[in-house]
């Protein structure tokens, strides 16, 4: 069907919908989001694998961020794909 986007700070998370029902999945999440609920970077995670939505996701540093704003988000980034990482390992084998 396509790829949508979410930006978070410093990640984008790129979601592959397959099917109508991602669709329309992605349609109430977006909702959520434009409303301004507070979601975190693990708070996507798991509302794409409970919801069995495929995603990637990739770090891009910002000009606009101090530093230090970059430095964290980017071991928080990395923190997350671990724990991801571990969590299928736990989980799925």
């Amino acid at each position: 069907m396509g790829i949508v986007a979410i930006h978070y700070y410093n990640v984008w998370f790129y979601l592959y919908l397959q099917s109508e029902l991602d669709m329309v999945k992605f349609s109430y999440l977006s909702k959520r989001i434009d409303t301004g609920e507070s979601f975190r970077m693990t708070d996507i995670h798991r509302w794409c694998t409970v919801q069995k939505i495929k995603y990637k996701t990739k770090f891009v540093y910002r000009k606009d961020f101090p530093v230090k704003a970059n430095l964290w988000n980017f071991y928080s980034y990395t923190r997350s794909k671990i724990e991801k990482i571990y969590f299928n390992k736990l989980f799925f084998e």
